[in-house]
């Protein structure tokens, strides 16, 4: 498997996405909260209003299932509540409490921070050029699992059937 160095590239690139990833989870941990209810909570404020389930677990990349188990905490915890969109029960919005901006101003807000103060140490040019390439090199990914996915997803439905 000989690429002209493509498998050091990728070795590179995973090992950042992991180290990024552990980041989180630490500063999650710090906040008191899951991965999954600190993303939700990011996500919330980041978004700057109320989204429902299913565009939280769109926007995240991850299940209902998970993304429900989280929120339902959150609501436990009084720190979220759900309101049901046009009387639709099953479509419910997910908005902050008082106690849950609380827990915003003193987890999600500073991670904000610790960001912005990362990415202030690169130029714009380099934030506006590392963006376009983590696009690029995504939506290429993507394009080579399309075809791989779709034969995983057909033999899927077959064992259901």
């Amino acid at each position: 498997m000989e690429h002209s160095g493509l498998e050091e590239f990728w070795k590179i690139n995973n090992r950042i996405y992991n180290e990024t990833n552990q980041l989180y989870h630490r500063l999650a941990r710090s906040c008191g909260l899951s991965d999954c209810a600190f993303w939700l909570l990011y996500t919330l404020r980041e978004e700057e209003g109320p989204l429902t389930q299913t565009q939280l677990s769109e926007i995240l990349c991850l299940p209902r299932q998970t993304v429900n188990s989280a929120l339902k905490r959150l609501v436990k915890e009084g720190c979220l509540r759900l309101e049901a969109v046009d009387g639709n029960l099953k479509n419910k919005q997910v908005m902050l409490t008082d106690r849950g901006e609380e827990l915003l101003r003193s987890s999600v807000d500073l991670v904000f921070r610790l960001e912005e103060n990362a990415s202030a140490r690169l130029t714009e040019k380099e934030r506006t050029a590392l963006l376009s390439l983590g696009k690029k090199l995504m939506n290429a990914f993507r394009a080579e699992t399309d075809h791989f996915l779709a034969r995983f997803d057909r033999a899927e439905q077959k064992e259901e059937v």
